[in-house]
């Protein structure tokens, strides 16, 4: 990035104004909001405030568009909301997302922050301490005088020194020399109903700076059900949540379990098939190369097709035959331009394949996100852990499409 390229970025600092409240949220809930930060508020020197400055405009500018995305009843049929596709079997199943209590509170949340930004804002740091959040490096950093200003172990670095496995080092050094081709360029694109752009072409700070986790990567009993094309080609960021950059314990008094950020999935690739007792939304942010190329399975837990063989106290082991007659069925198709919005309720098993043969450099794509998850302050309810699923015929081992799988839900607590 040239000097008056950096110039102008560090000037939009404090250009974000409060946003316009909508008439379904009561304003005494809004104005003059009430914070309480997760933990102590971060202080910083006058040279790093200004980089810090620039890492908070555009968070504000993610949420915002976020919350306009969900909010937006345009074609979706809905009031006040967009629609989200909820289970792929039986020829699909959707609902309007903002009739989720949880949704309603993370938007509130949202825009409690938008417009009281002064005092959001203390819970705001940039987590260049925290060891196990990394930078992508490469061109991505290079475009950002944030990234650049605060160190963070590299992914190079973090396959390089933290993982152990060959095959998945492999797969992760390919996953960081590709990662900027991977989050802007043309084929990343934002759905129709946000109302502006919040990918990496536009928000190349936030981006990098975000702090990222490939959390499959390392060696964990977890990843004896996975697979290495996975576990060194996936990552995440968050920048709204307990982990994230925005992070904040109460508003009014209340809770917040709003987990808001992005995730990359490398193509050629199938996210196993898992659970968490957390809800879960993604907006497809990739427009494919192909017709069928990003296919998600999405199965509710109180589903016909999903059988329980045992159950404990805190534990449902249930199985469900992905290898049955027209199994392919359960699959549907999303891209940015087709069902952008999924919303996983709890419990929701689910899995993405993303297929790569239609690409002329699948090794520089990556199918990308928004993200986040809605309920994630109720930790009785397994505070987001993600619980990959195993082959029935073969326990402890990765499940594969085609065979009868096996998956623990977590026993949900009122």
């Amino acid at each position: 990035m040239n000097s008056k390229v950096m110039l102008a970025t560090l000037l939009l600092s404090n250009s974000v104004v409060a946003a316009d409240i909508p008439d379904f949220l009561d304003k005494n809930d809004i104005n003059n909001a009430q914070f309480q930060c997760l933990g102590d508020s971060p202080q910083y020197s006058d040279k790093d405030q200004k980089y810090v400055d620039i890492l908070w405009d555009e968070t504000l500018n993610y949420l915002e568009a976020y919350a306009a995305a969900l909010t937006n009843d345009q074609a979706s049929g809905c009031l006040n909301s967009d629609s989200a596709m909820v289970d792929s079997t039986e020829g699909g199943q959707h609902m309007c997302v903002m009739d989720r209590r949880d949704m309603k509170l993370m938007v509130k949340n949202i825009y409690q922050v938008l417009n009281n930004a002064d005092e959001a804002k203390k819970c705001f740091g940039a987590r260049e301490d925290v060891s196990w959040i990394y930078n992508p490096g490469g061109e991505l950093t290079k475009n950002s005088p944030v990234a650049q200003h605060f160190k963070r172990t590299t992914f190079e670095e973090f396959f390089d020194q933290k993982v152990s496995d060959k095959q998945v080092k492999q797969y992760g050094k390919s996953f960081t020399k590709n990662f900027y081709k991977m989050v802007t360029g043309d084929e990343v694109k934002m759905p129709a109903v946000f109302p502006y752009d919040i990918s990496a072409n536009s928000l190349p700070n936030l981006w990098a700076a975000a702090g990222w986790f490939p959390m499959y990567a390392e060696e964990s009993k977890r990843n004896d059900k996975n697979f290495n094309n996975i576990r060194g080609g996936y990552a995440y960021a968050e920048i709204f949540g307990h982990w994230g950059l925005l992070r904040i314990d109460e508003i009014n008094g209340d809770k917040v379990g709003a987990e808001v950020g992005m995730t990359v999935q490398s193509v050629d690739t199938l996210y196993p098939f898992h659970n968490h007792a957390i809800s879960e939304m993604y907006y497809n942010m990739r427009i494919p190369a192909c017709t069928n190329q990003f296919k998600t399975m999405a199965i509710r837990e109180d589903s016909p097709l999903v059988k329980t063989v045992k159950e404990d106290d805190k534990i449902r082991r249930v199985q469900f035959d992905e290898g049955q007659h027209n199994s392919q069925t359960m699959w549907l198709s999303g891209s940015r331009e087709q069902d952008p919005l999924i919303y996983f309720h709890q419990n929701t098993i689910h899995a993405f394949d993303v297929d790569g043969s239609c690409e002329a450099n699948p090794e520089e794509r990556a199918i990308v996100s928004v993200w986040a998850r809605s309920n994630a302050h109720d930790k009785r309810n397994d505070y987001g852990t993600t619980l990959l699923c195993e082959s029935a015929k073969n326990p402890g081992t990765p499940a594969k499409r085609g065979e009868v799988i096996q998956c623990d839900l977590t026993k949900l607590k009122w």
